[in-house]
């Protein structure tokens, strides 16, 4: 990490794009207004390349930023958990609560939703702040072990994590190789899932350094989505392999945008606009859903869009729309534990 002239660590602004590219993603992975027009492979296009991008790269950045030194148990998980899980909560109420005016629950499930809450996610959209919080939890084991190990310890564990993100294609072939990451007898049960990403992240900030963009990055992205192609139009590969994001093309394609963005040279006043963005993502990611099918639904689903420019246009009005509500949300007092500011 670089340092500035008072011997402070620079900011590392490609971090912050990164950030920033990954909640555009998830904003278009829940943009498309059901029962419009378009192509058929446009949605499916859509999500694809925003399902790599999405999800994903939060954990990859959590991963790069969280996993970089040892970090004492208790301050740091006081903070971290604290910092989502109190907005998660009031988020999570405040949509239960819509849907409840609106009369698509009754009371009862209203109630029990809200008990549920610390158990499960109660809005669909929320299922990765759980599994954050999860990799929250093992990180200052994570962290202390990492610092010890050598780049070719980190490379083992991830070539066998690797071996996991072929399941989704191997299932097709035997319904065996279901038994590998099977709770009760697996061997690869322990490496499977969202934790490789945030070590793979780690390592990419850690160990992979170049000084531009070279053919062999935009090689990987263009392989993966060319993948899609060949999947969808010229084999029976079902739509839920192909993006599955525990599957080797989904995370060849988040690989790629990571290192693409992380090597892309930033003009000075794009880096301060990233970086605002970024500080609000948490917040913005809380609250797109409500902007998104709430308000700007029903505002546009008498318009005939097609899918092709509806989708970037609802990305584009959700982030702009979101980010203001974060915007004022955040001068008010105590906003860190409903927009996590």
């Amino acid at each position: 990490m670089n340092q500035n002239s008072l011997g402070k660590p620079e900011r590392e602004y490609w971090i912050d794009a990164v950030r920033s590219f990954a909640c555009l993603c998830v904003i278009t992975t829940h943009a498309p207004i059901p029962n419009g027009s378009s192509g058929a492979w446009i949605i499916p296009f859509y999500n694809y390349m925003a399902v790599g991008g999405a999800s994903i790269l939060f954990f990859m950045i959590s991963g790069a930023l969280i996993l970089y030194k040892e970090k004492p148990v208790i301050p740091f998980l006081k903070t971290r958990l604290t910092r989502i899980f109190f907005p998660m909560v009031v988020w999570t109420i405040i949509t239960l609560l819509w849907d409840y005016a609106e009369g698509s629950i009754d009371a009862k499930t209203l109630l029990y939703k809200t008990i549920h809450i610390p158990f499960g996610p109660q809005v669909g959209v929320y299922w990765f702040i759980y599994d954050v919080f999860g990799i929250y939890l093992l990180t200052p084991i994570l962290a202390s072990w990492l610092s010890r190990c050598s780049r070719k310890d980190v490379l083992f564990y991830l070539f066998v994590w690797g071996f996991t993100l072929l399941l989704p294609y191997l299932r097709l072939i035997d319904p065996l190789f279901d038994g590998l990451t099977d709770y009760t007898s697996g061997y690869l049960y322990h490496f499977y899932g969202y934790l490789g990403f945030a070590v793979l992240g780690y390592y990419l900030r850690r160990y992979v350094s170049i000084a531009k963009v070279k053919p062999v990055h935009l090689l990987l992205s263009s392989a993966s989505v060319l993948f899609l192609f060949i999947a969808y139009y010229f084999t029976n590969i079902p739509h839920s392999v192909v993006q599955d994001r525990l599957g080797i093309n989904i995370v060849c394609l988040a690989i790629s945008y990571f290192l693409v963005i992380k090597h892309l040279p930033l003009p000075h006043r794009s880096k301060h606009i990233f970086y605002d963005f970024a500080q609000h993502s948490f917040g913005i990611y809380l609250v797109h859903l409500l902007v998104m099918r709430r308000i700007l639904w029903p505002l546009l689903a008498d318009y005939d869009v097609n899918y092709m420019l509806q989708i970037p246009l609802i990305t584009l009005l959700t982030a702009g729309m979101s980010y203001l509500v974060v915007h004022i949300l955040s001068k008010l007092p105590y906003s860190k534990y409903f927009i996590g500011l």
